[in-house]
């Protein structure tokens, strides 16, 4: 124990009472006693400050703001300090028999407090501007007159009557110091570990006296209108009166302002006045009270806290995004790789020109699956037209199979480092969108996702971490504009995924580094961390066989197999495994069938073919030999050119006819004989008779350019 230890007596023990807390001041051996310090509430008698008489208040209400009354303050005024005296060897017998103890709780202020710890203290105590007087200086100005008495303590507690020292001190200090404020400071610095904060004000209680009841309007008088305009709040049926409208017109958008004037016309009937000046107020017909804007807004903020009224005006979404402060880390709760991911889509702005005359093709959508513990982007998808589910399939399929391979199927050549993440996670996070129906999951049962989250509607911060690495477009002001590119919509798919190679090289993830590779020296790129945190096995990845992950994840379809090519609408496709198969030649055999294949509706460059058990890749092929750019398209471009197709056979169909009939005409002209005029005769024709032969004998060599020489 030492100086200022707070002690009590359960049972009590000889003065010391039961329930009451007792300081330890000095075990003197000279005098063979102990100091306990008692600091004692009492009550204090004030008188209620009255500047003028309440206007229109009764007699009642005048007697009792009159009347002396007995307050409990935060003031050390309330308190007076008592001293206690235990002989020596009785108090250490009462420690040693446990008749008395340290108290169980150790306040860290003076009981003027009311419990109140320094921590908290110091947020009240924050310098405010325009402050006449700091508490600071204060706290010097006690300490000036504190400060003899704290240097010769040992003298002050060996006195007969510490007491009687000090306040023969107080008599003597200039100006005079009263005696009980400045023992009761003088105690109070002692016992609580000569601290400044002792001595400090009781700011906690200024103005949380009670005002309920009084009729006189409080607060800060009016410029305008003068100090007794208006009417107090102070009536339990006004404040409900103010919350009754509040509750009734408060929504959605709605400004204090009208929600504090309808509440006056409706709920308390006032009506508006115009003065002779032309300016409108509100009035009581029957001259009954009701609050100003300042008054309203007081008691509505008393009775709903400033989340709840900001929630119930701008919605839950915008507090929680604006409004509010950082709730904490996604990646706090992960520690391995594809622990969990988030999903989630974003439109492509560059519009891509169509096939057809005058045509733009529809937008690209883009699906991108980050991992929350490495930053990586590691699946990737796309749709044509708006955000469907065969997006989050194909970025599934991307994330479940090497990226080099992905990225061949896009005619892209990518390196192994560039790109490391393999495996799918099994606690997808993603929005109400199309990502969440059954028609986003994969086909085989095996790799459903263990545990699928699905975020609020439109809540972004739910799954802020894809969000974040959404391409972000400058908005321009004035007349509508629109990005327009010649790029196909495979190439297009190629852009973004070279756009999340490059984020997966150059994202800043240094918070995420912990201190070990901090200490390793992990370059601070979500790549680098993946491949950091592979090499030690902290991944939940589930990977599967490229097979599988085809069959799982493509857009399933349905193929025309003949003897010559596997057709899809009207593109080409085969390969030297299609024909090892024997699917053409029982094509050939047998004609035409239809098998099951899959494909990148994106970039319908290599399908795949269900024979058998066995899954086939074939490629597109051209009519002729020529650019094999030409063949990374997307089914809607395929469409678009068998539209083309079929419009130029109608066409050839039309010109055919009129071109013949044009070329018979000519030749009709030339020759003055009917083209193609020839009939049928019955028999067979009289080339090998004898008058036949004959006479090509004798009109050979009028046939003959050279005289009948060969």
């Amino acid at each position: 124990m030492h100086t200022g230890t707070q002690l009590c007596a359960p049972e009590g023990f000889d003065v010391l009472r039961k329930g009451v807390v007792y300081h330890l001041l000095r075990s003197d051996a000279v005098r063979e006693r102990v100091l306990l310090l008692e600091f004692r509430s009492k009550p204090i008698r004030r008188k209620a400050k009255t500047r003028v008489k309440d206007v229109g208040s009764s007699s009642g209400g005048a007697e009792a703001s009159a009347s002396m009354t007995s307050v409990e303050t935060g003031s050390p005024d309330a308190f007076r300090p008592v001293l206690h005296y235990l002989s020596r060897h009785r108090f250490e017998q009462g420690l040693s028999d446990g008749l008395i103890g340290p108290c169980e709780s150790q306040e860290e202020l003076p009981p003027w407090f009311t419990g109140l710890s320094i921590n908290e203290l110091s947020h009240y105590a924050q310098p405010r501007p325009g402050r006449k007087k700091s508490h600071e200086e204060r706290i010097d100005r006690i300490l000036l007159h504190l400060w003899p008495l704290v240097q010769n303590l040992d003298q002050v507690l060996a006195a007969e009557s510490p007491d009687a020292v000090i306040n023969a001190h107080a008599r003597a200090c200039r100006p005079i110091q009263n005696e009980t404020r400045l023992r009761t400071a003088f105690y109070a610095y002692i016992c609580y570990g000569f601290s400044r904060w002792a001595l400090h004000y009781a700011v906690h209680c200024i103005g949380r006296w009670d005002r309920m009841g009084r009729e006189r309007k409080l607060g800060r008088p009016s410029r305008i209108y003068g100090a007794y305009h208006g009417y107090g709040t102070n009536d339990p049926e006004m404040i409900e009166c103010i919350l009754e409208g509040y509750r009734r017109f408060a929504g959605p958008g709605q400004h204090l302002s009208k929600i504090y004037r309808r509440t006056l016309t409706k709920v308390f009937g006032c009506v508006p006045q115009t003065d002779p000046t032309g300016r409108k107020t509100f009035v009581h017909p029957a001259g009954r009270p009701f609050p100003s804007l300042g008054q309203f807004a007081y008691r509505v903020a008393q009775a709903f806290p400033l989340d709840a009224r900001q929630t119930h005006k701008y919605g839950h979404a915008r507090v929680r995004n604006r409004m509010t402060h950082s709730q904490g880390r996604f990646a706090e709760s992960v520690g391995n790789l594809m622990e969990r991911t988030e999903q989630d889509a974003y439109c492509c702005d560059q519009v891509a020109i169509g096939y057809l005359p005058g045509s733009h093709l529809p937008a690209l959508w883009v699906v991108r699956i980050r991992c929350i513990a490495s930053g990586m982007i590691v699946g990737i998808g796309f749709s044509i037209g708006e955000e469907l589910a065969a997006a989050y399939r194909m970025a599934l399929f991307c994330a479940a199979i090497d990226k080099v391979q992905f990225a061949n199927l896009f005619g892209l050549e990518l390196q192994p480092e560039d790109w490391p993440s393999i495996g799918i996670s099994p606690y997808p996070i993603n929005d109400r969108g199309p990502g969440s129906t059954a028609k986003a999951d994969p086909v085989i049962a095996t790799y459903m996702p263990l545990i699928k989250e699905g975020t609020p509607s439109q809540a972004g911060q739910s799954k802020a971490s894809v969000e974040t690495m959404h391409p972000k477009p400058v908005k321009q002001e004035g007349q509508p504009q629109y990005k327009e590119t010649r790029l196909t919509i495979p190439q297009l798919a190629v852009q973004e995924i070279q756009r999340a190679v490059e984020d997966n090289d150059c994202t800043d993830v240094v918070d995420r580094l912990n201190n070990e590779a901090l200490n390793d020296r992990v370059f601070p790129t979500p790549a680098a961390l993946w491949s950091y945190l592979d090499r030690r096995g902290r991944s939940h990845a589930i990977t599967m066989r490229f097979e599988e992950a085809v069959r799982a994840y493509l857009d399933p379809i349905e193929l025309t197999v003949r003897d010559d090519a596997v057709y899809f609408k009207d593109a080409r496709f085969e390969s030297d495994a299609l024909k090892r198969s024997g699917a053409l030649q029982k094509a050939h055999d047998l004609g035409r069938y239809t098998l099951q294949g899959y494909m990148l509706s994106v970039c319908v460059r290599h399908l795949w073919v269900e024979i058998g058990t066995e899954l086939v890749r074939v490629d597109a092929m051209l009519g002729i030999r020529d650019g094999q750019e030409q063949l990374y398209i997307s089914v809607l471009e395929i469409e678009q050119l068998q539209q083309i197709r079929r419009d130029a056979k109608l066409e050839l169909k039309t010109h055919r006819m009129a071109a013949r009939s044009g070329y018979e005409a000519v030749f009709e002209k030339h020759t003055g004989q009917v083209f193609d005029q020839a009939t049928f005769k019955s028999g067979r024709s009289r080339r090998s008779k004898a008058n036949s032969v004959k006479e090509r004998q004798e009109i050979m060599d009028y046939l003959r350019a050279a005289g009948g020489r060969k």
